[in-house]
């Protein structure tokens, strides 16, 4: 009897636990727009903490095939603040290439960026909040 009682217990911590981290997540999908069709790999980063954005090496990332002019990804994730960024590699080489004054050759784009002057590198003004209220976040890709 008391082994079918911490049983009960054991069990009941476990499922409340389950619960309270599904009750954690959000679930939103990415759209990336401005693709050129054919040109190159699209990689979708997503980053959780501004050390990560800042070494750029995000928390989840994904390929994607470049074979419409808009893509989009659902993910699940936490609530809270994350950084969204997007690249097409056109080259094949899954990195980002600069040019002349570090001005990226490639198309990229990052959330709270509209296209007009260059980007911050600062996680605090990139980042966006997720929470039950978002549904959808949007990447425009840019060449600079």
């Amino acid at each position: 009897m008391k082994k079918a009682v911490i049983f009960f217990v054991l069990a009941f911590a476990f499922c409340g636990l389950c619960f309270s981290q599904a009750g954690n997540t959000v679930t939103v999908t990415i759209e990336i727009t401005n693709v050129v069709v054919n040109g190159g790999k699209v990689f979708l980063a997503i980053f959780a903490t501004s050390d990560s954005f800042k070494k750029e090496t995000p928390e989840i990332a994904f390929e994607l095939q470049a074979d419409k002019t808009s893509l989009t990804r659902e993910v699940t994730l936490a609530r809270g603040e994350y950084v969204v960024s997007a690249l097409q590699d056109a080259n094949g080489n899954k990195v980002l290439d600069y040019g002349l004054f570090g001005i990226p050759k490639e198309l990229v784009g990052i959330s709270n960026y509209f296209g007009k002057g260059f980007p911050s590198k600062n996680f605090d003004k990139q980042k966006i909040m997720l929470d039950e209220k978002t549904g959808k976040i949007t990447i425009g890709l840019y060449k600079f």
